[in-house]
């Protein structure tokens, strides 16, 4: 019975526990780097000049703050705060729906994506603690070393693959950028064409590339605390007398 607990049932519980808290806290971190900070949006939207490439490829004159309007709209909709995307704005001087049908359609898309992920983060976080509550029950304080020397095993794997595809989308963002699209929306509503649109004059490429820096920067920041947690378990394992081996 140890050493089915020992050689399959821990590494297994340790691999779900780092996975589990993985997935959290990449949602977490998209989060805190999307709705952390308004003013973030102005600050793309002046950077990319995204007025002036409304009136040079559609020639629409949009307020700024309409704008912003429209970004913080579209974020509490992704969350399913509100209920549609019927944002008005004020176009040439007339107010009209900023979102197209088939734009609407691509982030009802999205808010689907973004809801499932909330969701799964909190069956996620429940299945976390049941893993570290059945472990508290079979090695009461050894529990704790054995997830945090799991958990930095997980995560010399993890981090290797993430640097991989760091690189790789740092040179192909435009191939990584498609490829996310394709895998997540297959059914195709999800290229624009800034002639046409309004939402992809707003959010360009380059906006979409800076944004999901800033995310992976929340991530690494949110992953430090597990990693340090990990080393002080196992870092302490033989003064609270546990074994060298766990």
């Amino acid at each position: 019975m140890k050493s089915y607990l020992k050689h399959i049932f821990y590494p297994l519980a340790c691999l779900l526990f780092s996975l589990f808290l993985v997935f959290i806290l990449f949602v977490s971190g998209f989060e805190l780097a999307c709705y952390g900070n308004p003013s973030y949006y102005r600050q793309e939207f002046q950077k990319y000049q995204v007025q002036e490439a409304l009136l040079e490829n559609r020639g629409e004159s949009i307020p700024l703050s309409d704008l912003e309007k429209v970004m913080g709209e579209t974020l509490r909709y992704l969350r399913g705060d509100r209920e549609n995307l019927i944002i008005p704005v004020s176009v040439n001087g007339v107010e009209q729906n900023f979102y197209q049908e088939d734009e609407a359609s691509h982030m009802a898309d999205v808010r689907v994506l973004f809801t499932l992920s909330l969701t799964l983060r909190m069956m996620f976080f429940l299945s976390l603690l049941a893993i570290v509550f059945l472990l508290v029950i079979l090695e009461h304080g050894r529990a704790l070393a054995i997830l945090g020397k799991g958990f930095l095993y997980c995560m010399a794997g993890f981090l290797a693959i993430l640097l991989l595809f760091f690189l790789y989308a740092s040179q192909n963002f435009d191939q990584a950028f498609t490829q996310f699209h394709l895998l997540f929306f297959s059914q195709g509503n999800w290229s624009f064409d800034p002639a046409l649109s309004r939402m992809i004059n707003i959010m360009p490429e380059e906006f979409f590339a800076d944004t999901a820096l800033r995310i992976l920067m929340h991530y690494l920041f949110l992953l430090v605390f597990p990693f340090l947690f990990s080393f002080f378990f196992v870092k302490r394992a033989k003064g609270w007398g546990y074994p060298k081996e766990v």
